[in-house]
């Protein structure tokens, strides 16, 4: 199983990919990006701490979330031969593709650790990913909402609401978060 801790104060950058294709590409894509970590752990990279892959609900969309040690580490798969025909095909089974590079900005949760999300792939929860372009100067008042937003559901105790993690983006536009929630209706309500 595949885990990848979001922590309040990390210093890893984040990497978050969005693909838009069709409903009928993305088992070949989300096969392609698997096949892409399996070469990094195969080869031992060690610049990616860790890779999730989230289909979209009813919508075209896979998104790629990874962490790396450092951001200028995550340009060095590209320079690999073993992976550079790998994420071209990513490409080629997309229609559209765009990677934004993020900072931990914070962290919060409904109940266990404080400081951290722990996302995985055994299907326990949902992730509901925000992407975010902000004018610059409104970045900071927008993540700020964003953890009003986080502490309102943790203080009313919404059912189904694990936590949200929001992130700064290294380009002052840009903002994202990332909830978890124990299910797509819980969501919804």
């Amino acid at each position: 199983m595949s885990t990848t801790s979001i922590i309040r104060g990390s210093k890893l950058a984040t990497g978050i990919n969005v693909f838009t294709l069709p409903l009928e590409r993305h088992q070949a894509l989300i096969e392609t990006l698997t096949a892409i970590n399996r070469e990094i752990l195969a080869h031992k990279y060690p610049m990616n701490v860790s890779a999730n892959f989230h289909r979209a609900i009813g919508a075209p969309i896979v998104i790629n979330y990874n962490q790396y040690t450092d951001r200028a580490q995550g340009q060095f798969l590209r320079t690999q031969a073993n992976v550079a025909p790998l994420m071209k095909r990513t490409h080629d089974l997309s229609d559209k593709h765009e990677i934004r590079w993020y900072e931990i900005a914070d962290v919060i949760t409904a109940s266990g650790p404080i400081d951290r999300i722990e996302m995985r792939d055994d299907g326990e929860h949902i992730g509901v990913l925000g992407i975010f372009t902000v004018a610059a100067e409104k970045q900071d008042a927008l993540l700020a909402l964003l953890q009003r937003y986080g502490e309102a559901l943790k203080a009313e105790h919404i059912a189904g609401f694990v936590g949200i993690a929001t992130h700064r983006g290294y380009q002052a536009g840009q903002v994202s978060s990332y909830e978890q929630w124990t299910s797509a209706d819980a969501y919804a309500d």
